[in-house]
């Protein structure tokens, strides 16, 4: 067993919130919950974030009992220097230029947790498609995915998926492929926003909803294949409600962690999933064949039993 420090990579509405609090609960660990997030630039805006936590908390549906950011020193000039001016702030960025600053971030807060004798523990989804990053760090990496649908709309009503444009935007200024091939289509096709109306979800046409749907499949499964090509310890959030399948996760969890973890109070969150029938964008097909190794996700997801609509996801984009 080892008591090296543990990263929680998961992508944006995952259920990553649930397996930290599962790990931040020991008396043993001090968590570090998503240290690359905005809200740690300045002392402003972590009172505020602060103050706001327990409608922000419900709101998100978190099951968080401390505060997120409640471990990171509020005057510490280092982090508020880093998430403010070096780290470059998109929802997702496939090139960075500034991963070894990024690894001297995450080992500079692995040695505030070892100052306290703690294990550190590590909730990030902004590296999602930057797994080789964590790689650098000397831990214990654990990918957690949750299936295409549920994220694709629990996405929407977080956002209504406005950061992924604004990233995608970016890769697309700075000709970084394949992500700028997506905005490009966002341009051809004249793609609108979602828009929010009388708490629905308003897309002008069939065209629209497909290409939100197409795009963000894009870029689940870019990260999904980066993130198993890795070799993280992969859970799949959807299987946590099988028992066998949670027994077995938690006994080789043991084996690598020097405490237990179990999911006996495991409920899988039951998100309303709108009802559209969703179709891919043929050219957002392509992009996908053309730049995804759709067999090394094929191959990882082969022993597991996936939901019907994931089954479906895979057999549209082949």
């Amino acid at each position: 067993m080892s008591s090296k420090p543990i990263i929680i990579q998961n992508f944006f509405r995952s259920g990553g919130s649930y397996i930290y609090n599962l790990f931040n609960s020991n008396p043993n660990t001090l968590g570090f919950y998503e240290p690359f997030h905005e809200s740690l630039s300045s002392v402003e805006k972590l009172k505020n974030e602060k103050n706001n936590f327990f409608s922000n908390k419900n709101k998100l549906r978190h099951s968080n009992k401390e505060f997120y950011f409640q471990n990171f020193p509020i005057n510490d000039t280092y982090i508020q220097k880093f998430n403010s001016n070096i780290f470059n702030r998109y929802i997702f960025l496939l090139k960075r230029s500034d991963k070894r600053e990024c690894i001297n971030y995450l080992n500079y807060l692995i040695s505030l947790a070892n100052k306290n004798n703690k294990i550190p523990i590590f909730k990030i989804n902004r590296l999602y498609l930057n797994p080789e990053i964590l790689n650098k760090i000397n831990s214990f990496k654990i990918f957690l995915f949750r299936d295409p649908i549920s994220t694709f709309w629990s996405n929407v009503s977080l956002n209504l998926l406005n950061p992924y444009y604004h990233s995608l935007k970016f890769h697309y200024q700075n000709n970084i492929a394949p992500l700028d091939k997506i905005f490009e289509l966002v341009k051809k096709y004249s793609i609108k926003p979602i828009l929010l109306k009388n708490n629905s979800y308003f897309f002008p046409d069939k065209k629209n909803i497909n290409f939100h749907f197409s795009m963000f499949l894009f870029v689940y499964f870019l990260g999904l294949e980066l993130n198993f090509k890795n070799k993280f310890f992969s859970i799949y959030y959807n299987n946590l409600s099988n028992f066998d399948y949670s027994k077995l996760i938690s006994k080789k969890l043991t084996k690598e962690i020097d405490f237990d973890i179990n999911f006996y109070d495991f409920k899988k969150s039951n998100l309303k999933l709108n009802n559209f029938d969703l179709e891919l964008i043929p050219e957002i097909k392509n992009l996908i064949n053309k730049n995804i190794d759709l067999d090394i996700i094929n191959e990882n997801l082969s022993w597991l039993n996936i939901d019907e609509n994931f089954k479906n996801i895979l057999y549209l984009i082949k």
